[in-house]
């Protein structure tokens, strides 16, 4: 007599969910659905990733930054997305290439809108109350603060169990950083990589490859990345890899700003303001881009070669610094909070610039030159639509110079919808025609031994 095992219903509880479910096998799955088993898988991915976090050069940020708060509250509020734009807000500083290694001062700064030492509140770590403005301008601005704007906490609500002491290690830091974020943390880790610093990596390498190293590993991981390099290079007697970069101009880095936080923050009159600034800052970086020995400014209006533009110019007998500096203050002011007097920056415009030509002049060009300098043709072609809008926006063209313009529009608007009624189909690869004036006739059979139309043919099996 055959004996058979029986299989018994047994109760289990997910591992994920909690949730129970039935299982016919003597141990248990773990969880109750293949959804549950690769969220497991994830999550477990996401724990491996948490551990890095000391050694992860934007964590380390992180870290430094609730210690100069003293307290990992500054981090309230935070979901996945803004982590997300805090880092990117991060690594956009450090692409600024704003450090001078000889003076050993940064030409911008991380500016909090709602300040970090403030009287009653700490402003908090969040992309909605920082934005990159210059040094100089931060420094004087001090601790001021303007109601109704930015993100902070207030210090009488401080809990002691957040609070970071002067003493506490970064690693310290972060492991209050990881129980105060909790789920949210997790959740950033599933889907963001959390990678080791290559500056703790190269300090490990000399601690570990250099025998005569006078610093110990504590102090080489406190050391910046230009430092670092020098030891390596000295002990394998190479020159020291240095990359010719220059610091981002302060009016690209004002117009990338405007246009992050007039995405960013909620709607206001601070979100308002701000995004009244990008017609203003992109006309005075048009104006800018046409100066002599003036760089940098390509990402706002390049210069291709045998195209003459001169969109916008200062008026006879203004001065060029006052108006740089007017730009500058109520750049920073208007991202600190303060109220924008719209009409008076308008005038001011007026003021001082005016057009001389709505369109540009391509009579210089021809079609060697534009293939010969293809992207920066296709950068500017790009830009001259954002500069015209721009200058209407602002209102510092005259009623003839926008009439002519606009009738320019309304004719290319027309040819366009012309064109797009015809109904063209393109063709999308090489074996693709256009329908247009093709006709087939409906008993047409096409030879399958045509390699050009072989495969759109179903194949033909022979049983031999």
């Amino acid at each position: 007599m055959t004996k058979t095992k029986s299989k018994l219903t047994r109760f289990y509880n997910c591992s994920v969910c909690n949730q129970e479910y039935t299982a016919v096998r003597i141990s248990p799955k773990k969880y109750c659905s293949d959804k549950c088993r690769k969220s497991a898988g994830r999550l477990s991915k996401a724990e491996k990733r948490i551990v890095k976090l000391p050694v992860s050069e934007e964590w380390l940020f992180v870290a430094r930054e609730c210690h100069r708060a003293g307290t990992v509250e500054i981090l309230h509020a935070h979901t996945v997305e803004t982590l997300e734009q805090l880092f990117q807000l991060r690594n956009y500083k450090f692409r600024t290439y704003d450090f001078n290694f000889e003076k050993k001062v940064s030409r911008y700064h991380l500016c909090h809108i709602q300040p970090v030492k403030g009287q009653s509140s700490v402003g908090l770590l969040h992309p909605h109350n920082l934005f990159i403005g210059p040094s100089l301008a931060n420094q004087v601005h001090g601790t001021k603060c303007y109601p109704g704007v930015g993100l902070s906490i207030s210090r009488f609500n401080l809990k002691p169990r957040w609070l970071v002491p002067d003493d506490m290690a970064d690693s310290k830091i972060l492991e209050k950083v990881q129980k105060y974020l909790g789920n949210t943390l997790i959740e950033y880790a599933k889907v963001n990589p959390i990678r080791m610093s290559q500056r703790l990596s190269l300090a490990k390498w000399i601690n570990k490859n250099v025998p005569d190293c006078e610093h110990p590993l504590s102090k080489l991981e406190r050391m910046g990345m230009t430092e670092l390099r020098k030891i390596r290079a000295t002990f394998e007697e190479k020159e020291v890899y240095q990359m010719d970069l220059s610091t981002k101009r302060s009016i690209v880095v004002a117009l990338d700003e405007a246009m992050r936080l007039s995405n960013q923050l909620p709607e206001g009159q601070h979100q308002s303001d701000i995004a009244f600034l990008i017609p203003v800052l992109t006309v005075a970086g048009a104006w800018l881009s046409r100066q002599d020995e003036q760089e940098g400014l390509s990402s706002i209006l390049d210069r291709p070669y045998g195209v003459r533009w001169n969109p916008v110019a200062l008026r006879n007998g203004m001065d060029e610094s006052t108006f740089r500096d007017f730009i500058s203050f109520t750049t920073f002011q208007t991202m600190q909070g303060y109220p924008l007097d719209r009409k008076m920056a308008l005038n001011t415009i007026r003021k001082y610039l005016h057009v001389p030509a709505m369109t540009p002049d391509y009579s210089r060009s021809n079609s060697s030159m534009q293939s010969a300098f293809k992207e920066q043709y296709a950068n500017f072609y790009s830009q001259v639509p954002v500069i015209q809008k721009a200058i209407l926006a602002v209102g510092i063209c005259s009623s003839i110079q926008e009439y002519e313009y606009l009738e320019k529009v309304k004719e290319a608007d027309r040819e366009i919808a012309i064109f797009e009624s015809f109904g063209y189909e393109t063709c999308e690869d090489e074996y693709d025609y256009s329908t247009l004036n093709i006709q087939v006739e409906e008993d047409y059979v096409p030879n399958p031994n045509n390699p050009r139309i072989r495969r759109y043919v179903e194949p033909i099996y022979v049983d031999f």
